[in-house]
C-alpha cells in the first residue's frame, strides 16, 4: 500500500505508533480541527506521555489497546484500530432486528427501524411501500430510532415524503485530498462493478482531487443541496421520533433533515454526536498487524453547527423516571394531547 513505503518494517509498537501518527496526521479530515481546538502544546504532552507509555508494551494486544486509546483524543466516532487477527476471527452477521411497523392506537402507528445500514434499504423500502396507504391515512407517526447507529443515507431516502413539509436543506461536506485519501476513489474506479457512468463520474472527481492535494475538495462545488418534493401528505399530521444516545452517523444526517419539517419532533435523549467527520477508509500497518479505519470528509456546518461531541438533543426530554418500554406510549400521549 502507499503508505507502507514510508516505513520500515520493524514491527515494534513504537514503530506501529510512528505509523499510526504520520497516516492520521496527514489524512485523516477532522485533525487539523482538533488540532486548532485543544492547541499544539496539549498535543505534544499528549503524545509524549503516550511514546513513554509505548515503549514498555512488548505483544500486539496490548499495542492495538493503547492506540485505539491514543485515537480517542480526536473524537469518538469514525475511527478505529483493530489488530487484524482478532478482527478476522470475528464472524460477521447482519443485524437479526429488521424493520417493523404496528397499530399502537386506532389513530397512532409505530414504525420501528433498527439499523440504516445499505443491507437493510431494501426490508425498509418494502416495509415502506406495503404501508404506504396506512401511514398517510393515520393521523399520527411515531418512527422509533432507538439504538440505529447509522449506515447509508440512502436507506432513508423513501421515508422523507413521508414527513415532508418544506424544501429540506442539507449542508454539503469538503473532501481531504491526499494521495493516500484519493487511493479510495481509483479503487472504487477500477472496481469490476463500478458501471461506466459512475467511473465517468469518479474520474472527474479524481481529477479535481489531483489538482488540490493537501488541500480540503467541495467536489460540486455546492455548499447546500435543497431537496424539494411535490406532494405534502395531509397525514399524518404529527410525527414523533424516538431517540436515544446510541444514534450517530446517518441516523443523526436523518435527524437534522427530519427536524426541517413542521411535522416532526424529537424524543428522547441527546444523540451520540458522531456526525460531522466522516466517510471512512481503511488501510492497514505496515507489517498487516493491525487495521485503522479513518475519516476523509468533513463538513461545512463546522464550525457554526458542530454535532460531533455535542449530539442532537430531543424536544421532549425523557427522563430516566420513564423506563424505556414506557417511551412509546409516553410520545404517543404527547402526540394525541397536543
Amino acid at each position: 500500500m502507499l503508505h507502507s513505503i514510508i516505513f520500515s518494517q520493524n514491527c515494534s509498537c513504537e514503530e506501529n505508533f510512528k505509523w499510526l501518527k504520520t497516516t492520521f496526521e496527514e489524512n485523516d479530515a477532522g485533525f487539523s480541527y482538533v488540532l486548532a481546538e485543544k492547541g499544539e502544546n496539549e498535543y505534544k504532552n499528549y503524545n509524549e506521555k503516550f511514546t513513554k507509555k509505548i515503549k514498555l508494551i512488548s505483544n500486539n494486544k496490548d499495542c492495538a489497546k493503547t492506540l485505539s486509546d491514543w485515537l480517542s483524543y480526536f473524537r469518538s466516532g469514525h475511527l478505529s484500530l483493530k489488530l487484524i487477527e482478532e478482527k478476522n476471527s470475528v464472524e460477521l452477521t447482519s443485524s437479526s432486528e429488521k424493520p417493523s411497523i404496528y397499530n399502537l392506537h386506532n389513530n397512532t402507528l409505530v414504525l420501528v427501524i433498527p439499523s440504516f445500514e445499505y443491507s437493510e434499504k431494501q426490508s425498509i423500502d418494502s416495509l415502506l411501500l406495503a404501508n404506504h396507504n396506512k401511514i398517510t391515512s393515520t393521523e399520527n407517526l411515531i418512527i422509533d430510532l432507538r439504538n440505529n447507529g447509522g449506515g447509508s443515507d440512502e436507506s432513508y431516502y423513501e421515508l422523507i415524503p413521508f414527513l415532508y413539509t418544506n424544501p429540506i436543506r442539507t449542508i454539503g461536506v469538503e473532501l481531504l485530498s491526499t494521495k493516500l485519501n484519493n487511493k479510495r476513489l481509483k479503487d472504487y474506479i477500477d472496481n469490476k462493478s463500478t458501471t461506466k457512468a459512475n467511473r465517468i463520474i469518479a474520474t472527474n472527481y479524481l481529477q479535481q482531487l489531483k489538482n488540490s492535494l493537501g488541500e480540503f475538495v467541495n467536489l460540486d462545488s455546492k455548499r447546500v443541496h435543497i431537496k424539494t418534493l411535490d406532494t405534502i401528505y395531509t397525514y399524518p399530521k404529527k410525527i414523533g421520533v424516538v431517540i436515544n444516545q446510541d444514534n450517530g452517523s446517518t441516523t443523526e444526517q436523518f435527524l437534522l433533515s427530519a427536524k426541517q419539517s413542521k411535522k416532526v419532533k424529537l424524543f428522547g435523549t441527546t444523540t451520540a454526536g458522531v456526525l460531522d467527520i466522516s466517510n471512512m477508509y481503511f488501510v492497514n500497518s505496515p507489517c498487516n498487524e493491525f487495521e485503522l479505519g479513518y475519516s476523509i470528509s468533513r463538513s461545512m456546518r463546522i464550525p457554526d453547527m458542530t454535532i460531533d461531541n455535542k449530539g442532537i438533543p430531543p424536544d421532549y426530554y425523557i427522563d430516566k423516571s420513564i423506563p424505556d418500554k414506557k417511551w412509546i406510549e409516553f410520545v404517543s400521549k404527547i402526540l394525541t394531547d397536543n
